[in-house]
């Protein structure tokens, strides 16, 4: 009997050893605020879709980081991945913006030029 109660407390023991927390994802969260940034920094806040994500972006970043100061850093890591999906579709979304605008004002300055050789 008291060789099943050492077994079972040495199991015990194994399994809190091996059950304990995941580590802060702070190389991910980082990474995932550079790009949020980067976002910004590319005009993410000038087209209505990347701004969207961009928001969703800091908004899962926050709460990443409250869900990493209650030590629930593997729910945490899962909302830095999305946040950096979010964050590098909002860049995404932005450079096609400003690549769009860029074509509109080539083709205006091509019209232009048109009209004046026709004049």
């Amino acid at each position: 009997m008291t060789r099943q109660v050492v077994s079972v407390i040495w199991v015990a023991g194994l399994c809190l050893a091996g059950c304990g927390s995941a580590a802060i994802p702070q190389e991910q969260l980082s990474a995932a605020q550079a790009a949020a940034k980067g976002a910004e920094a590319a005009g993410a806040p000038e087209d209505p879709r990347a701004m969207l994500h961009l928001k969703l972006a800091n908004e899962q970043i926050e709460k990443a980081k409250a869900l990493i100061a209650e030590d629930d850093n593997e729910e945490a890591a899962r909302l830095i991945e999305r946040a950096q999906a979010d964050a590098d579709l909002a860049l995404l979304l932005a450079r096609e913006a400003r690549a769009k605008k860029d074509v509109a004002e080539a083709n205006e300055q091509i019209e232009q030029l048109k009209q004046r050789m026709n004049q």
